[in-house]
């Protein structure tokens, strides 16, 4: 797994991963090997459910809601599902939350999962973990707003209710978030430079009603208005029939509908939001190298109005390390202060604007500490991949070889943590299966693939 999704380079087709995806076993794996007792709650990914010491609920990614009919639970035990329903009227779609009726959606998912922390945390269990998925759609879409701050005042006042004296607390994000004022459309930039191909029914269609399209686009920008936007009201209160007439599918292409849009055969190079670039290895051959190559040097010195557009361009094998890196996209991208990539076509390769988000992915995080053996100090900075040997050594579990991160010995008082290394677990993974509607419809929802 590299991003919400991954490309089948052979077919071209968009491929998705979940929890039988990953060829290492997880933390609760471990510490349920050694007795430990968890809890696994709105862990993106986590569906389908796996059989652990304790009870799981799956989080993003289990893309439907519970009343409508599903093949497996998304609980283990499945009878909890169950409780989720009645006890915590549990959602597991996160709406459009630039709809009234979407952000309070958002406030309750915050307040169910928080309101079984708590009731979790009154059981007899030695490791409880709670992903809050929903803030991180109202960071990207409302950044630093009041709407944004209800929901942590609301998350603050349950973590406030958490008895530190006997509980070791750890908050900490997987990313940050930035401002964005401009926006790198990498496919219409793929395609402007011949690395990409759209199909033969999409080009054709370059006609009348898309140099309109383009045009009202074009428009709309110009007066300060987001085209994304008016799309998206447009979509809500005109009739279908008419929005069509108005706004013709083939142009723009947003990220969802780009795969079926595009000719792969034909094509060098694919990207998705947020930078994950692939290469159709077999049509290159040969070539694979010296693209790979020009496309790193091209896109490390691009620049708009004297603006460095991307902060980073690395190959697979500068980024991940073991057997599955020849799987990996082919470049990742980092985007410059103040951008956003974005996987649709839009007009124009660079926006003076934000497409979906008003507010990115910055790559620090935060991390905060609070409970028995705590040492009261500013930490220096670390990696996400320290919180999992930290919380074994805590727990005086011993970590795997073969996981990366080392414990955050700093954090701690002398001796708090025994550090110590076992076997792995063996497991079995797959690469995924093709995306389903509904995850789409949920990507697209939080604006990964507007």
């Amino acid at each position: 797994m590299y991003w919400w999704l991954n490309i089948d380079r052979d077919s071209g087709e968009i491929v998705a991963p979940n929890a039988t995806s990953f060829s290492t076993a997880d933390i609760w794996d471990y510490l349920g090997d050694d007795g430990y007792r968890c809890a696994v709650l709105n862990v993106p990914m986590t569906y389908p459910p796996s059989k652990i010491n304790g009870t799981m609920v799956s989080g993003f990614g289990a893309a439907f809601d519970l009343d409508e009919e599903h093949e497996q639970s998304i609980t283990y035990p499945p009878t909890f599902e169950d409780d989720l329903v009645e006890k915590y009227d549990w959602e597991t779609q996160v709406d459009d939350v630039t709809t009234e009726e979407g952000l309070e959606t958002a406030y309750k998912m915050i307040h169910s999962r928080c309101e079984l922390l708590s009731d979790i945390l009154a059981e007899d269990y030695e490791y409880v973990h709670l992903t809050v998925f929903a803030i991180n759609a109202l960071q990207h879409k409302y950044g630093d707003s009041e709407e944004t701050t209800r929901a942590w005042k609301l998350i603050d006042d349950y973590l406030g209710q958490i008895n530190t004296d006997d509980t070791l607390l750890m908050i900490y994000s997987d990313h940050g978030n930035s401002d964005i004022d401009h926006t790198f459309v990498i496919n219409r930039w793929l395609l402007d430079n011949d690395y990409l191909s759209l199909s033969s029914d999409t080009a054709s269609e370059s006609s009348l009603e898309t140099k309109l399209s383009e045009r009202a686009y074009t428009a709309l920008e110009s007066r300060g208005i987001s085209p994304k936007k008016a799309a998206v009201y447009a979509r809500r209160v005109l009739p279908s029939s008419v929005y069509d007439a108005m706004l013709p599918s083939s142009f723009p292409i947003s990220s969802a509908e780009l795969v079926s849009e595009i000719d792969w055969t034909q094509t060098d190079a694919l990207a998705f939001s947020q930078g994950p670039l692939y290469l159709n290895r077999e049509r290159l051959g040969d070539r694979y190298e010296s693209i790979r190559e020009e496309l790193q040097e091209q896109l490390t010195n691009l620049t708009f109005q004297g603006s460095q557009v991307l902060a980073d361009v690395q190959p697979a094998e500068e980024v991940y390390t073991g057997p599955f890196v020849a799987d990996a996209p082919d470049l990742l991208l980092s985007s410059s202060e103040g951008w956003e990539i974005y996987g649709g076509i839009t007009p124009s390769a660079f926006e003076s604007q934000a497409m979906s988000w008003t507010s990115g992915n910055h790559p620090l995080g935060i991390l905060l500490l609070n409970g028995p053996g705590v040492d009261s100090r500013e930490l220096s900075e670390c990696s996400i991949l320290d919180i999992v040997p930290t919380v074994l050594s805590y727990l005086d579990s011993p970590i795997p070889t073969d996981m990366d991160g080392a414990p955050l010995e700093a954090a701690f008082s002398d001796s708090v943590l025994s550090v110590s290394e076992r076997d792995p677990i063996d497991t079995q993974s797959t690469k995924g299966k093709d995306m389903e509607d509904g995850f789409r419809d949920q990507l697209q929802e939080l604006g990964y693939l507007d």
